[in-house]
């Protein structure tokens, strides 16, 4: 199957966050990330370190690729996908 690119409008503060919010939650499901946005409890138990590294680094990296710039500079030093 084809993957499928999507188009999130970045957020810049001033849209809606909580939309933001859904078309992550989706767009990591599509891309098989969607565990990464479980508690850090929860991984901890169903996958080894490095996997858990691996994968909450790719779902960061997917939340910051949809942010503005103006709010890109602000969270750009957050340690994991969480503290965004």
């Amino acid at each position: 199957m084809p993957e499928r690119k999507s188009e999130i409008e970045k957020f810049n503060g001033r849209n809606n966050f909580g939309l933001l919010s859904i078309k992550i939650q989706a767009l990591s499901t599509t891309q098989g990330l969607a565990k990464a946005l479980d508690s850090e409890d929860e991984l901890s138990i169903i996958m080894k370190a490095s996997e858990r590294v691996k994968l909450t680094g790719r779902i960061k990296s997917t939340i910051l690729l949809n942010l503005s710039n103006k709010i890109l500079i602000k969270v750009a030093e957050k340690k994991d996908a969480a503290a965004l």
